[in-house]
C-alpha cells in the first residue's frame, strides 16, 4: 500500500477534521511516496514518526490544536499523570509517548491520543481489555450509545474519502483546514 492508501484507510477522520488524531503502522507500506507535507500542515494536520520496542515503524497524524483540547480534559489528565506524564504541554506529553512506545509495544494511553474517551482508557486499563461493553475501533467501557454514533461517523467518513480519493481527488483537497 501507498502512504496515500494507508492515510485513506486509517486517517480519513482526522483528515477531515473529526477526529484529533490516528495511528497508522508502516509496516505495509511498500512505496517510499512522500506526502505533501508543507501543503497538509498548511492546514493544521501535523505527523510524529514512532519506532516501538519491537521497531515496528508508526505514523502519528494529528490536528494539534484538537489533540491538546482532547488532553485538556480533567481525566485524561489525570490517567496521564498517573502514568508519568508531563502534562504542562503537548510536546512534553508527545514526548514521553514516544518512550513510553519504547518500553511497551502499545501502550494503553495512546487511545487518549487518539481522542477515545477517558473513561474507556481508563476501563481498558483497570480492566486489562477483558469484559468492554462493546468492542469495534476500541474496547468500550462508558458510553456504548456514543461509540456507536461515533463508530458509524468513522467508517462513513472513511467509505466517502476512500470513494473520493480513488476518483482522484488528492489527500491535500481532502485535508479539511482547521
Amino acid at each position: 500500500m501507498t502512504l496515500s492508501d494507508l492515510l485513506i484507510e486509517h486517517s480519513a477522520p482526522t483528515l477531515a477534521g473529526i477526529k484529533c488524531a490516528s495511528l497508522i503502522s508502516l509496516a505495509r507500506l511498500d512505496s517510499k511516496e512522500s506526502l505533501p507535507g508543507k501543503e497538509l500542515r498548511e492546514k493544521g494536520l501535523s505527523f510524529m514518526a514512532i519506532r516501538t520496542m519491537k521497531g515496528k515503524p508508526l505514523l502519528l497524524v494529528y490536528r494539534e490544536k484538537e489533540l491538546m483540547k482532547a488532553l485538556e480534559d480533567a481525566k485524561a489528565k489525570e490517567i496521564l499523570k498517573q502514568l508519568g506524564y508531563d502534562t504542562s504541554s503537548l510536546k512534553a506529553s508527545l514526548n514521553h509517548l514516544l518512550e513510553r512506545f519504547l518500553e511497551e509495544s502499545c501502550p494503553h494511553e495512546v487511545g487518549l491520543f487518539l481522542g477515545y474517551p477517558a473513561e474507556d482508557v481508563e476501563g481498558f486499563i483497570r480492566d486489562g481489555g477483558k469484559n468492554p461493553m462493546l468492542s469495534g475501533l476500541w474496547k468500550v467501557y462508558s458510553s456504548a450509545d456514543r461509540a456507536i454514533k461515533l463508530f458509524s461517523m468513522y467508517g462513513r467518513c472513511r467509505d466517502i474519502y476512500r470513494t473520493m480519493y480513488r476518483n482522484g481527488t488528492s489527500i491535500a483537497r481532502l485535508c479539511v483546514s482547521a
